[in-house]
């Protein structure tokens, strides 16, 4: 199921926006590091100036998906990096997760001036609801955007 969304969410994205740079699944570089270790986006968008990732969790620890990114905070130009986390809680992990993923978020945005994080809660919305959220993002209006 999760590789199903991920893949209509994709779709989604790169014919809603065809000016964006939307890739699948993208190495993200980790200065210093092998390339085999360098944490892996499921999308990312690509603008000048800017990135933003998107992470995808079905009932999975959405600290997980973000706790990976923080090593390649630490050579990124201010404010050039949105991490979007969607969620879709399930049996086994509950809301402790999220509020965890919500905290490491702040911490991030905190320790890293510009960085910007987004939590979406998603229940059973179709991946053309979860598009518009991310498209809030990134225009920075609605209740998901970046102001």
């Amino acid at each position: 199921m999760r590789e199903v969304f991920l893949k209509e969410l994709l779709t989604n994205l790169v014919s809603r926006y065809p000016n964006w740079k939307v890739e699948d699944h993208s190495k993200i570089e980790w200065k210093g590091q092998p390339r085999d270790i360098w944490p892996e986006a499921d999308i990312v968008i690509s603008m000048p100036g800017r990135r933003f990732i998107v992470e995808y969790n079905e009932d999975g620890d959405p600290g997980r998906s973000l706790i990976k990114y923080w090593p390649v905070l630490e050579d990124l130009v201010e404010g050039s990096l949105t991490i979007i986390e969607v969620c879709k809680n399930g049996q086994t992990i509950g809301q402790g997760y999220s509020t965890l993923a919500t905290w490491l978020g702040e911490k991030m945005m905190e320790l890293y001036p510009g960085t910007i994080y987004k939590y979406i809660e998603r229940t059973n919305e179709p991946s053309d609801y979860i598009c518009e959220k991310i498209a809030q993002v990134i225009f920075g209006i609605g209740p998901f955007s970046n102001i």
